[in-house]
This record gives C-alpha cells, structure tokens and sequence, in this order.
C-alpha cells in the first residue's frame, strides 16, 4: 500500500501551482469536505450527502495537510525533494505527513470571509465602556481626561464585546444546520465572485 501522499493530486494543482493558486484550490476542496457539510444531523438541502461525516472528515485533514505543506516554500521545497528521490528510487525516503490542525487552517484562510457571517453586531459594552471611560477621565482629567478615557473605555468595551474570540472559535459554536449554512454561502460568494470555478 503507497502512504506516500500526492498533495498536488489532493488540491487537484499542476507542481508548478503558483502560493495564489495553491490557496484558491484550498478554499475549494476545504468548502467541499467541511464535515460540517455532511453532518448527520441536517435537514434540507443543506446536507451533502457524497460522503459519511467520518469520511468527510478524512477528507477535509488530507485536504489541510496539502495546504499546510504546500503553502510554505520550506516544507514544499523538502515535500518535492521527498517525491523526487522516491520517483528515482535512489533511497527509501520515508515521508513523514504533517499532520496539521485543519481546524486552524481552514479558520485562518477563511477569517475574512467567515467575520461577516459569524460576528454579532449588536454592541452593549463598547458604548458603555467609551461613557464610563468619558465621566471618568473628565473627574480625574477635565476635558483631556474625558477624550482619553472614552477613547480608552471603548476600546475595552470592544474587546469584552468580542469575548477575545476569534471568528472561527464564534463559528465553531454555530448549531450544525447554521454551520452548513454559512459554509454554502462561503461557497456561493467565492464562485460569484471568481475565486472558485
């Protein structure tokens, strides 16, 4: 049994992929092996129901370890010299596969697309942080005081807002059919806008 992985083959790129196309091809195959796209637990058309969610799920890390392995000139330059030396037979290079968090990755290619379908827009504590940060300053500093402790009550009041979350930790606590949901319209504005084909 060959364990020798073709991530080339995975992301479905030519090895002379520029970074660019290796991160669009990852956009596309991590949208279609999300396992939260084929979880058990959704109705309606927004199940995918090619693969089992295990299966998804094995998927969706070969996916990641492609990316990860890929999109860094160190690890790709060491991962073509592997297939290249296994190729020619002229040693038994054994290839040790990353295994990279696919979580994280997929989180951090998809940070700016999933913040506008994850963030909570109602604000509650950055207007009352910037008033308390306003009295406050203006007791202690006048109005120098006032501008400084509202600009400074807001910015706390914006973190405590965001919860020092990232967008994918707030995505991660969608139910499963917002999940699928999110991720179909990821899908959906990627191919709008050209990014998939």
């Amino acid at each position: 049994m060959d364990t020798f992985p073709n991530y080339y083959a995975i992301l479905d790129i030519p090895e002379f992929a520029t970074t660019e196309e290796i991160r669009e091809a990852y956009k596309r195959k991590a949208l279609d092996t999300h396992p939260d796209r084929f979880a058990s637990n959704l109705q309606g058309s927004t199940k995918n129901t090619e693969l089992s969610q295990e299966e998804a799920k094995l998927h969706f890390q070969r996916v990641a370890d492609a990316y990860y392995v890929l999109s860094d000139e160190g690890r790709r330059k060491n991962y073509d010299q592997a297939r290249a030396s296994r190729r020619k037979q002229e040693a038994s290079t054994l290839w040790q596969s990353s295994r990279a968090d696919p979580n994280q990755i997929f989180g951090n290619v998809f940070e700016d697309l999933l913040r506008p379908e994850v963030e909570n827009h109602r604000w509650f504590y950055t207007p009352i942080g910037a008033v308390s940060g306003a009295c406050l300053g203006f007791i202690f500093g006048n109005l120098p005081g006032l501008v400084l402790g509202a600009f400074a009550g807001k910015k706390l009041g914006a973190i405590r807002d965001a919860k020092g979350m990232s967008v994918y930790d707030a995505y991660s606590r969608l139910n499963g059919s917002h999940k699928a949901a999110i991720l179909a319209a990821l899908a959906t504005k990627l191919v709008s806008s050209g990014h998939l084909n």
